[in-house]
């Protein structure tokens, strides 16, 4: 990052210089003691589990030049750096990341939604990279912690910052989006994510929408255009912002036509937008919905100069974070890896990506899906049903969250011996190792908190 002083730290964050020169400099922003440099100003966030409060010594000897803190009095005898005394180390640390992100001034695109944003996020710094000096998140940063710490990732000369933003409540990415202030901004889809948080799915669509709520008549918002609620949303006459859409229903501004899947781990079809424009698309990515994601990347990248043709040839080469319904080959079986998170809606999609393979039989190994609410018994029923009706041979439910979609697959299965219940991962790959065999197809998904990628590294060693 560029090099800010003790002197702005403190004037933007309502600090306090308790120690330290003034005018001296800091080269990095740091939370966490394991990633602290030589150099950072540490932030010692307080939290329900943990108070960075109690690893002061670690900073210091890791060779924070600054400290910031909520208590004076904890800060190590022997540290020699500076001390700033702030009310809440938290709001410090967004405060002065709203900060940076207008001293170094970059265009800012902001990416949510229920399912696809991390993989949308991919394709826009894939296609942006091409032209500009591209800052985007990384990993899962896309939280109130998250989005500060990828903006303080920019250097002097960053000219497009990509920022994913997540949510499980209400305002949450109002506070992201005050602190990034956007310039446009993607909604991937309305989905039930985290529906536990929300009284109706119209609840989730005001959240996620909270992304425009600095917007004005110079921004743009971006939808997909298949999504029934961003569709209605996008036909509204009383928003001061315009609203583009992308997808393959007819009406979009960017409408995807002639999907063809030209291999097992890509997709290709035809983008037309205007009058008569024509760009034809071929990803290393299965599945229509990231044809979506292609046509939204190309919508956005518009407004910033870069022609739909250009993010096709660069989409050619696209690579996309780990653990998203990535085809592995191992030996005889093609695993899908989509086990960085799941949703109902997600679960579909793998589902529906998993059928399309021919072969010997299609096996889905699923584990339960967090944060559905009082109705997620039900939603775990429909995947299991949904699972036997478009044609999985086999399903393995792994834990009792799970359970439910056991249920609905035996339910709606013709072969009623084609479900097996295992309480855990290691259960679930003893059997596995069994079970599978050359020229199966196998899927394997469920929230993070299952660590189903477990599943995922066995099968890949057992080959």
């Amino acid at each position: 990052m560029k090099k800010i002083s003790i002197r702005e730290i403190a004037e933007n964050t309502g600090g306090r210089i308790l120690r330290g020169v003034p005018g001296a400099d800091v080269s990095g922003i740091s939370t966490d003691t394991r990633e602290t440099n030589v150099g950072d100003a540490f932030f010692a966030l307080t939290g329900e589990r943990h108070d960075a409060h109690d690893f002061l010594a670690y900073a210091s000897a890791a060779g924070a030049y600054a400290l910031v803190v909520e208590r004076g009095e904890v800060v190590p005898a022997n540290y020699g750096g500076a001390i700033i005394l702030v009310p809440d180390t938290l709001a410090a640390y967004q405060d002065l990341a709203a900060w940076y992100r207008q001293v170094v001034g970059p265009a800012v695109i902001a990416v949510t939604g229920s399912v696809g944003k991390t993989t949308q996020k991919d394709m826009l710094a894939a296609a942006a990279s091409t032209k500009y000096r591209t800052v985007a998140t990384e990993k899962n940063y896309n939280n109130h912690v998250g989005v500060p710490k990828t903006i303080f990732r920019m250097e002097e000369d960053t000219e497009l910052l990509i920022l994913e933003m997540g949510m499980s409540r209400a305002d949450e990415i109002r506070l992201l989006a005050e602190i990034a202030r956007p310039d446009a901004a993607v909604v991937t889809n309305i989905g039930m994510s985290h529906r536990e948080n929300f009284g109706s799915d119209d609840g989730i669509l005001r959240a996620k929408l909270e992304i425009t709520s600095y917007f004005g008549a110079e921004n743009a918002l971006f939808v997909n255009g298949d999504d029934r609620a961003l569709r209605a949303y996008a036909k509204r006459d009383d928003l001061s912002y315009d609203v583009v859409t992308a997808g393959e229903s007819e009406g979009c501004d960017y409408r995807i036509t002639r999907p063809e899947y030209t291999g097992e781990d890509e997709i290709g079809f035809s983008l037309q937008y205007g009058r008569e424009a024509i760009v034809r698309f071929r990803i290393p990515a299965a599945g229509l919905y990231n044809g979506v994601s292609a046509a939204l990347t190309a919508a956005v990248l518009s407004r910033f100069g870069i022609r739909a043709s250009e993010v096709a040839e660069s989409l050619t080469r696209l690579e996309r974070t780990e653990h998203r319904l990535k085809l592995i080959i191992s030996g005889g079986l093609r695993i899908i890896d989509d086990t960085y998170n799941a949703s109902p809606d997600s679960m579909r999609s793998a589902i529906d990506y998993l059928v399309s393979f021919a072969g010997r039989r299609r096996i889905a190994v699923l584990a339960g899906m967090n944060e559905l609410g009082k109705g997620g018994k039900e939603l775990h029923r429909d995947i299991g049903r949904y699972a036997a009706e478009e044609g999985v041979d086999l399903l393995l439910a792994v834990g009792e969250k799970a359970s439910g979609i056991a249920e609905g697959f035996a339910a709606a299965a013709p072969e009623k011996d084609a479900v097996r219940r295992y309480p855990d991962n290691a259960e679930a790959i003893k059997a596995l190792r069994v079970l599978a065999k050359d020229g199966d197809a196998i899927l394997v998904k469920g929230s993070r908190s299952f660590r189903t990628d477990e599943i995922v590294e066995a099968l890949m060693e057992g080959r």
